[in-house]
């Protein structure tokens, strides 16, 4: 089997480090360094616990994966997808959202409002999963699991609670159609990696944020963002992939143990998002967060009128591979 060592000089961090391979005794352990752009409590931080976990308990401890949340490894979100496909990291958490640049199927899941509930989330990834998995393998790259944020709302420093509120708003967006969503809403937004958001709220770069209850209150951006509207633009599909390489490199009763662990990770994170926004919104009200649930109507209608032309753009960009999201439709009827 190949070996992968890692690098620990400082200067060289987030740059070629692999799965290393360590004597123990009379059996050998696998260490895969994982890297996500988001913290440890985030709803990806903790579907990397659970697959870690489950890793090693169905490898019977052979392989064990070393976590890096908060890119802390020096890759942004972005650089994760070419981390992997030439083997600077083993595998990691791929939030697809950030590689339309590299392909628009990547979006599909961070479509504007197209699921509404976990049954949703669930069909759509079935639907979008086979398709997917053969775009990572022309990136080098073997899919083993997914996992979602809750749906994107609105943190803001002074609340949005209608579409007057979003004019001319400096809001973060984290991807192509949530920036041409907002701008065209009459926002003035910006797209930004994760890892840049916290300091452009402690600049005044930004006013707003797009993203999660769970990933805001988990971060704590409500320090800068005491507001949140409840708009339910998106549930983003996160996924775990592993390099190629080191994937055949893997007997397989291991790589049989990995799939396992990867589809188990799927179901109980999909599983928890009918209770994680509820939680969110408790902890949020905890933390004295404004949690607006109810905004006037003018605010999401005109989201959603400025977003179907988008939809109907990504159809054309993909092609025949639009086919997935309307095999979604028709499955869930809408």
């Amino acid at each position: 089997m190949q070996a992968f060592f890692r690098i620990r000089d400082a200067l060289m961090v987030g740059a070629a480090i692999g799965a290393c391979t360590l004597a123990t005794g009379a059996a050998a352990e696998i260490v895969w360094d994982m890297p996500n752009a988001f913290g440890r409590n985030s709803s990806d931080g903790v579907a990397d616990v659970v697959f870690a976990e489950l890793v090693a308990e169905k490898t019977n401890g052979e392989i064990r994966i070393v976590h890096h949340f908060d890119g802390s490894l020096g890759y942004k979100g972005v650089d994760h997808l070419e981390a992997v496909q030439d083997g600077g990291v083993p595998l990691a958490r791929h939030a697809l959202s950030y590689y339309g640049g590299y392909d628009p199927y990547f979006l599909l899941s961070s479509q504007p409002f197209l699921v509404e509930n976990v049954d949703d989330v669930r069909a759509l990834y079935d639907a979008y999963k086979d398709e997917l998995g053969k775009t990572m393998e022309g990136y080098n790259q073997v899919l083993v699991s997914a996992g979602l944020f809750p749906p994107s709302g609105i943190w803001s420093r002074e609340p949005v609670e209608s579409l007057a509120d979003l004019q001319g708003l400096k809001i973060r967006a984290f991807d192509l159609n949530s920036l041409n969503t907002f701008t065209g809403a009459g926002a003035a937004a910006v797209n930004m990696n994760w890892g840049d958001v916290m300091p452009a709220l402690s600049t005044g770069a930004i006013d707003a944020v797009v993203t999660s209850a769970d990933l805001g209150i988990n971060s704590g951006i409500n320090d800068y963002l005491p507001n949140f509207t409840e708009i339910n633009w998106a549930v983003p599909i996160s996924v775990i992939a592993i390099n190629k390489d080191v994937w055949d490199a893997l007997p397989e009763n291991l790589q049989k143990a990995v799939l396992e662990a990867g589809a188990e990770t799927t179901d109980r994170t999909f599983a928890r998002l009918a209770t994680q926004v509820e939680g969110n919104y408790e902890a949020m009200k905890a933390k004295k967060v404004n949690v607006i649930t109810s905004p006037n109507p003018d605010l999401r209608s005109k989201l959603v009128e400025v977003a179907a032309p988008l939809i109907e753009d990504w159809r054309s960009k993909v092609g025949d591979k639009a086919a997935v999201l309307d095999a979604y439709l028709a499955a869930r009827g809408k």
